[in-house]
C-alpha cells in the first residue's frame, strides 16, 4: 500500500513538471520584434520590460551608415554602429537598454557621433505592442549653397584670398566675394574660352586654353610661348616652389612642361592630360586620359597607376592632394573585368590605394548604373574632399562615406563642372553658373511648428490612461521626430500620438510641452498645455452589521 501511494505521488509530480515545461515552451519570454529581433529576456508585457530602441541616423538629409550609436542608463553604455541590414532599405542601429538594468519607464540617453559632430536624445521607456520603441537622430545641416553669378565661365574656378577667379566658354572673371562685384577680362586672343585656371605664389593669375597660356600681372595679360605642342589643358601650382606646371594633348598624345622663370618640357604621354596635383612631399601627379595617373618620383623617374594598381578607373577627370593623401576622380565604363569608375583615394604614408562606389554614397552614372556618375572637380577644404558630379556635390562625411548637397540645398539643378576651396570659402561652378557655400543657414532658414491636438483627460487621475495626440509642420522638410514632455517629470514618449498610464506622472500641476523636429534638423519651439494629476480616489463605506 505505500509503496503504490509513494508511485502514485512521484507519477503525479513528473506529470507536474512535464506540463510546465510545456508551458514555459508554449510561452517564450523572448518575443520576436520587428527590427530588434529577440528583444527580450522579459515578456513585452512584463511590468520592467524597457524594450528595445532601432532608429535611423540622418546627416546632411541623408541617412547614413557608419554612425557610432551609444545608449546609456544609470552610467552605464553600449555602443553600435549604424549598418544596412536585410530588415531596412537604409541603415538603421537597434540596441537594448535591458542589460544595463533599465526597466519600462526609466529615461535613457541616445547619442550619435559621425564626421566629427555629435547630437543626443534623451526619451523615456515605453516599447509599443511589439516590444521596440524608435528613435531617430538627426545632425543639423551646416550649411547651404546660393548662387553667385550665372553665365558662362563654369568650366574651371581659382581663389585668391577674398576674390574668386573663374573660366569658361566666356572667357575670364574675377568676383569679389565681399563686395559682389564682377569684373571681366579680356584675353590676348580672338578665342576667349579657358580650359584651367591657377593662382602663382606671386599671385599672378595663369590661364590657359585652345589659344595657349597667358599670366596677368601688373593688369596686363601677357602670353607665353610653349615647348610642347597639344591643346593647354590643365594647370596647377607647386605650393612650396611656386613652379608652374601645365598638360597638354589632344588624341593620342599629351605633354608636360613646367615654368620656373622659363619654360622647359618634362614628358611625354601617349594620351592627353587631363589634371595635375602637386603632393605635401612635392611629387607631381598628371592624369592620362585612358591611362591611368603618372607620378614624378625624387629621382626624376615616373610610376604609372592603373585599375590592375588599384585605380578605380583609367580615365581621371580630377585630382585633388591633401595632408596624407591624393584624391582621384574618374570616368565610368564597362571593361571585361565588370564596371569602373568612383573616387580613389592614395595613402601617401602606407603607399595604398582605396576606391570608393555608389555603396559609399557617390550617385550612379545615367547611363552606365552599375558605375559611379563621372567625377568632373576635386577640391579640399580643410583637407576635406569635395567633389562635383552630374548629380550635384559629394563631401566625404565619415570615414567611408559620401553626404550630398543637391537643389535640396540651394545648389543648381545642374552638373558641377569646376571646384575650389579654402580655409574660409568653397564655391561651385555648374553649367548655369557660379554657387557659394553659406555656412550658416540658420538666419534664413524657418524651423517647423508644433501642434498640440488634444490632451486626454485634462484632470487624470494616477489610474486613468492618459492620450496625447499633436502634429508638425515644416516650411521647407518633412517631420522626423517628435518629443513629448513635463516640466515635472522630464521625457514622457517619442510619438506623435501616444498613451501613457497616469501613474507615470506626479502628483499636481504640469505643464506638457510637445516639440517637433524636420529633418534638416531643426527643433520646433515647445507647444504646451497644461494638466492636473490628482491621485486615485477611494470611497469607504460603513460596516453595517445586522443583528
Amino acid at each position: 500500500m505505500r509503496k503504490t501511494f509513494l508511485t502514485g505521488i512521484l507519477t503525479i509530480l513528473l506529470l507536474f513538471v512535464s506540463l510546465l515545461s510545456l508551458d514555459l515552451l508554449a510561452a517564450p519570454t523572448q518575443p520576436a520584434g520587428e527590427h530588434c529581433g529577440d528583444v527580450g529576456p522579459l515578456p513585452i508585457n512584463a511590468s520592467d520590460f524597457c524594450g528595445c530602441t532601432w532608429g535611423k541616423v540622418r546627416f546632411q538629409g541623408q541617412v547614413v551608415p557608419g554612425a557610432v550609436i551609444t545608449l546609456t542608463f544609470n552610467n552605464q553604455s553600449i555602443t553600435q554602429t549604424t549598418q544596412l541590414t536585410s530588415l531596412e532599405a537604409e541603415p538603421y542601429f537597434d540596441l537594448t537598454a535591458h542589460n544595463l538594468g533599465a526597466k519600462r519607464g526609466d529615461v535613457l540617453t541616445l547619442t550619435a557621433q559621425f564626421a566629427g559632430k555629435t547630437v543626443k536624445r534623451t526619451f523615456r521607456a515605453l516599447p509599443q505592442s511589439n516590444g521596440e520603441q524608435r528613435i531617430d537622430l538627426t545632425f543639423t545641416k551646416q550649411g547651404r549653397w546660393a548662387p553667385l553669378i550665372t553665365g558662362g565661365y563654369t568650366q574651371t574656378l581659382a581663389i585668391s584670398q577674398s576674390t574668386v577667379w573663374a573660366g569658361g566658354a566666356a572667357g575670364v572673371i574675377e568676383i569679389d566675394l565681399n563686395t559682389g562685384i564682377t569684373q571681366s577680362h579680356t584675353l590676348p586672343w580672338a578665342e576667349q574660352s579657358i580650359r584651367a585656371l591657377a593662382i602663382g605664389q606671386n599671385g599672378h593669375v595663369w590661364v590657359a586654353g585652345n589659344s595657349g597660356v597667358a599670366e596677368l600681372y601688373n593688369a596686363t595679360w601677357h602670353t607665353h610661348t610653349l615647348p610642347i605642342s597639344g591643346t593647354p589643358r590643365a594647370l596647377t601650382v607647386d605650393p612650396a616652389n611656386g613652379t608652374i606646371w601645365l598638360g597638354s594633348g589632344d588624341g593620342a598624345t599629351g605633354a608636360l612642361a613646367r615654368y620656373t622663370g622659363s619654360w622647359q618640357k618634362v614628358k611625354t604621354f601617349n594620351a592627353p592630360v587631363t589634371t595635375l596635383a602637386v603632393d605635401s612631399v612635392g611629387r607631381l601627379w598628371a592624369g592620362v586620359w585612358g591611362k591611368g595617373i603618372f607620378r614624378q618620383d625624387g629621382s626624376g623617374s615616373w610610376l604609372q597607376y592603373r585599375v590592375a594598381d588599384g585605380l578605380p578607373s583609367d580615365s581621371v577627370l580630377s585630382l585633388a592632394a591633401g595632408q596624407n593623401a591624393v584624391w582621384v576622380g574618374t570616368v565610368p565604363y564597362l571593361s571585361g573585368q565588370g564596371p569602373r569608375g568612383g573616387v580613389g583615394r592614395y595613402n601617401l604614408n602606407s603607399d595604398s590605394w582605396q576606391v570608393y562606389t555608389t555603396s559609399h554614397g557617390l550617385p550612379a552614372d545615367h547611363y552606365l548604373p552599375q558605375s559611379p556618375a563621372p567625377v568632373y572637380a576635386l577640391t579640399l577644404q580643410n583637407d576635406i574632399p569635395w567633389l562635383g558630379t552630374t548629380d550635384g556635390l559629394r563631401f566625404l562625411a565619415g570615414k567611408d562615406y559620401w553626404a550630398a548637397y543637391t537643389t535640396t540645398h540651394g545648389l543648381r539643378p545642374a552638373p558641377v563642372k569646376a571646384l575650389a576651396g579654402n580655409n574660409s570659402t568653397l564655391v561651385a561652378a555648374t553649367t548655369l553658373g557660379i554657387d557659394r557655400f553659406l555656412p550658416d543657414e540658420s538666419l534664413s532658414y524657418v524651423p517647423p511648428t508644433a501642434q498640440i491636438n488634444t490632451i486626454t483627460p485634462l484632470s487624470p487621475t494616477t489610474d486613468v490612461t492618459i492620450t496625447l495626440s499633436g502634429n508638425g509642420t515644416g516650411s521647407e522638410s518633412h517631420i522626423v521626430a517628435w518629443d513629448w514632455s513635463s516640466n515635472q517629470d522630464g521625457p514622457l514618449c517619442t510619438q506623435a500620438n501616444c498613451t501613457l498610464p497616469g501613474n507615470l506622472l506626479s502628483r499636481g500641476n504640469h505643464t506638457i510641452s510637445f516639440q517637433v523636429q524636420d529633418e534638416r534638423g531643426y527643433w520646433s519651439a515647445p507647444a504646451t498645455a497644461s494638466l492636473f494629476v490628482t491621485a486615485k480616489q477611494y470611497i469607504y463605506l460603513p460596516l453595517v452589521i445586522r443583528r
